[in-house]
């Protein structure tokens, strides 16, 4: 694939990737002190699973450790490291907070040898799933004087830069881009941890695009746990899903599209949740009081429609508009190697339809209308050794008829590849949609196909490649993603996403200009 630097700006485009490379090729970090150990599981795919709500959780490293319990090895599932004792016991604080209890221990790589090729494994997927953390079986770690405080202060601060490939198509839209963005994290506990508050805020400043340029509240959540039972009350992020190209069941919260057109990044979410957790399985209950509208690039903004989303201008089905009160539940369960969601939901559409008309000053452009909608949906992960089912399946009605979308595929790990601890991910899926194609659905019958490195070094080094390919037309959709942690605080990120061969009638037309390249170094405190 051909890449077209514009002059003007090539070069500084050329330094920024030799510094990313160069982080390649560093020193490792010695490992700190610290970790939180969360369970440890006689099935390599539980651990596996655990770490999978690890990753949804926040910005934490997760890392898979063996226990030699002869006559069999156990996977213990940590999440540090950390140098200091008030960091790991916020780390603690804040899993806790997110429903992953733990223990501080002493990290095991400061005080053992390395483990074969393999056995040690950071591991990060963005995928939903649930397990049980079994007792410690290794020394916990012992506590300074005074033991845990019952509040923290974490987060995170970024500076982001877009190196787009060609002009864009609007000569309103900007070119190369620099943001800076915060998300700093308050944690309080009180009632021996049964009752805990977090707040979570997030605010983009942008260099061209004000309408990137926003704040808004992630979490602000009250939590009380009992036995059998929790209680959350607040604004959330909530998760589901397993699959990796697209997260067709994942529908409590709003896409934050702003940020990303992979729909990765959600807006908080006003909610009473309730939680039963049994051994037939979880089942959490939502009653969503308020309706968060999708955010859209503005008139300056890339990766936007042509004509533009004038988002003051939406409209909705219901009368009672944004207040409409939404409703959902999902029921989880682990049975053996397969982890099962089932969920419905009945309310205002995350995903709107886009009515055509005129803003005040004639220009053309496109309003959100956001229907009533009735969604069943189902996940499925089979874990079977190496091999990763993967299953996400939706049936909607309310946008015109009722239609069924699915993605269906697998990922088959190869671990140790090269004779290195580094392993090797494979990963297919088949994306379906049976809307007619007048109704402008993204993906109804295309193929994902990508590789997942992770080289399984302290600095938990890891890239993902993938494309989506329209199988009838040459369109494809490919990215890039990698990371590196740099030291105990850094986090250099690279992506990489090209649009090619796209058709007139496909949604994403008309950003076919908009190839870039975007690195992120971040500090976390």
């Amino acid at each position: 694939m051909n890449f077209h630097f514009a002059s003007n700006g090539g070069v500084r485009r050329i330094v920024v990737l030799a510094l990313w490379l160069a982080t390649i090729t560093s020193a490792r970090v010695a490992p700190a002190d610290f970790v939180v150990q969360l369970g440890a599981f006689a099935n390599r795919g539980n651990a596996e699973r655990l770490v999978t709500r690890v990753g949804e959780a926040g910005s934490f490293n997760a890392l898979l450790w063996p226990i030699d319990r002869t006559p069999r090895t156990l996977t213990a599932v940590l999440v540090g490291p950390y140098a200091a004792w008030d960091e790991v016991s916020r780390a603690r604080r804040n899993l806790a907070h997110r429903g992953l209890s733990g223990y501080v221990r002493n990290d095991p790589r400061a005080v053992s040898e390395q483990p074969n090729p393999g056995d040690a494994a950071p591991f990060a997927v963005s995928a939903d799933a649930v397990a049980s953390p079994s007792p410690p079986l290794l020394a916990e770690a012992t506590a300074p004087r005074g033991g845990f405080r019952s509040w923290d202060w974490s987060g995170e601060v970024a500076l982001q830069y877009r190196a787009f490939f060609h002009a864009p198509l609007d000569p309103r839209q900007h070119g190369d881009n620099f943001s800076l963005a915060a998300q700093p994290e308050l944690y309080y506990e009180w009632n021996g941890g049964r009752d805990s508050f977090a707040l979570v805020p997030f605010v983009r400043l942008d260099q061209h695009d004000d309408e990137r340029s926003h704040l808004d509240i992630r979490e602000l959540t009250w939590l009380t746990a009992r036995d059998g039972w929790e209680l959350r009350v607040g604004i959330r992020k909530v998760f589901w899903g397993v699959a990796e190209s697209q997260h067709l069941v994942d529908i409590i919260n709003q896409t934050d599209l702003v940020e990303n057109i992979d729909a990765e990044d959600k807006l908080g979410q006003p909610m009473i949740n309730v939680a039963w957790i049994r051994d037939w399985g979880t089942l959490d209950v939502f009653v969503l009081p308020y309706f968060r509208e999708r955010t859209f690039p503005g008139v300056e903004g890339r990766l936007r429609f042509i004509p533009r989303v004038d988002a003051d201008r939406a409209s909705f089905e219901s009368s009672r508009e944004n207040k409409h009160v939404d409703v959902a539940a999902r029921w989880s369960h682990a049975l053996g190697d397969w982890d099962v969601g089932v969920s419905h939901f009945s309310g205002t559409s995350r995903d709107p339809r886009f009515l055509m008309g005129s803003a005040a000053n004639g220009e053309t452009v496109m309003f959100p209308f956001y229907e009533q909608i009735d969604q069943t949906g189902l996940d499925v992960q089979a874990t079977k050794g190496s091999w990763l089912w993967k299953l996400e399946a939706i049936r909607r009605s309310g946008q015109g008829r009722t239609f069924a979308a699915s993605t269906l595929g697998f990922e088959y790990t190869l671990f140790g590849v090269f004779d290195t601890s580094a392993d090797l991910g494979l990963v297919f899926e088949h994306l379906y949609d049976d809307r007619p194609r007048d109704a402008e659905p993204p993906f109804e019958n295309d193929l994902f196909a990508g590789v997942r490195l992770t080289l399984n070094d302290v600095q938990s080094s890891q890239a993902l490649l993938g494309c989506i390919f329209d199988t009838d037309s040459s369109a494809r959709i490919c990215n890039v993603e990698a990371s590196r942690r740099l030291g105990d605080r850094w986090m250099l990120e690279l992506e990489i996403r090209t649009l090619a061969e796209l058709a007139e009638d496909n949604p994403l037309f008309s950003m076919r200009r908009d190839d870039y390249a975007q690195f992120e170094l971040s500090y976390h405190f």
